[in-house]
C-alpha cells in the first residue's frame, strides 16, 4: 500500500533517524525553561496598543501600495513613527515579541485584546442599517 502512495517505508533508517531527531526535538522544546522577562520588557497593554497600531498600518499599506518592495520600505517608516509614538524601541518591541512569543498564553490574552479593539473600530465604521 505504501508504494501505491510513494509513502515513505517506516522502516527506512533514514525515515526513523528524522523521526527521532524532530520527536527530540519536541521533547527539549517541551522541557525547556520559559524565557525570563527581558529588562526592556514593553508590559502587555502597550504591546496591544503597538500590534494594534501596526496591523492597522499592514492594512492601510497593503490596500494602497501594490509594490512589494515599495510597500516593505513603507511600512518600515510607519512602523518607526509607531514606535517612536508610543515610546519605545525597534529592539524593545523585537525582545518583547520574542519573549511573548516563548509565552504563548501571554500572547494570547495580547492578541485577544488586539482582536477585540479591532473588532470594536470595525462596528463604529460600519453604517447601520434599520
Amino acid at each position: 500500500m505504501c508504494s501505491v502512495l510513494n509513502l515513505p517505508n517506516l522502516t527506512d533508517n533514514r525515515v526513523k533517524k528524522r523521526l527521532s531527531l524532530f520527536l527530540l526535538s519536541l521533547v527539549v522544546y517541551a522541557c525547556a525553561p520559559k524565557s525570563t522577562a527581558p529588562a526592556d520588557l514593553v508590559p502587555e497593554d502597550k504591546m496591544t496598543s503597538v500590534l494594534l497600531d501596526i496591523h492597522l498600518a499592514e492594512a492601510r499599506i497593503g490596500r494602497t501600495i501594490t509594490q512589494y518592495d515599495t510597500s516593505k520600505m513603507v511600512f518600515k517608516n510607519v512602523q518607526k513613527d509607531i514606535f517612536k509614538k508610543h515610546g519605545i524601541t525597534d529592539s524593545s518591541f523585537r525582545h518583547s515579541y520574542d519573549y511573548y512569543l516563548m509565552n504563548p498564553a501571554l500572547l494570547d490574552k495580547i492578541y485577544e485584546k488586539v482582536l477585540d479593539s479591532l473588532s470594536l473600530q470595525e462596528a463604529k465604521l460600519t453604517p447601520k442599517t434599520g
